[in-house]
């Protein structure tokens, strides 16, 4: 088994950490906001349609902070078609499983076999994604690192 173990002098050291501070953020951003879209996906997939503005409610955000630091957020909730519907969509995030489902969330079980519709629909779309995202970033980095070297 070989083990190799590379060191940087300073000025090699900040020549790559520059370079790297250029080519990261876009791999990131695009990333981001690849994994973004899947997490609405996923979540519109979980929720529950006994009313269609809760579905239709979930979205991405996103906006740019200083120095063009992307900021993404999922919202789930606010006003769709007139209706806002904020109270709603943390009832039945919150609390589905203690509530009967109407004939559309029925039939999105039955067109949906295996997917758990109901409560936290936002939360477990994040919690089954968030490691993928994560994994995609990781391989970035270190694919900008490879070609930096």
């Amino acid at each position: 088994m070989r083990v190799g173990l590379q060191v940087y002098g300073c000025e090699e050291l900040q020549l790559l950490m520059k370079e790297m501070a250029g080519r990261v953020p876009k791999q990131a951003r695009k990333i981001l906001d690849r994994g973004a879209d899947k997490i609405v996906k996923e979540a519109k997939l979980n929720t529950p349609v006994d009313d269609l503005e809760l579905e239709d409610s979930i979205r991405k955000e996103k906006s740019y902070e200083d120095r063009g630091r992307m900021r993404v957020e999922i919202v789930v909730g606010g006003t769709v078609r007139d209706v806002n519907v904020d109270n709603y969509a943390m009832l039945i995030h919150e609390n589905y499983e203690s509530m009967n489902p109407g004939p559309e969330t029925i039939a999105k079980r039955a067109a949906n076999p295996g997917r758990d519709i109901g409560s936290k629909f936002l939360e477990r779309a994040v919690d089954d994604m968030m490691p993928k995202i994560q994994k995609q970033m990781i391989a970035a980095i270190n694919r900008e690192l490879a070609e930096v070297k």
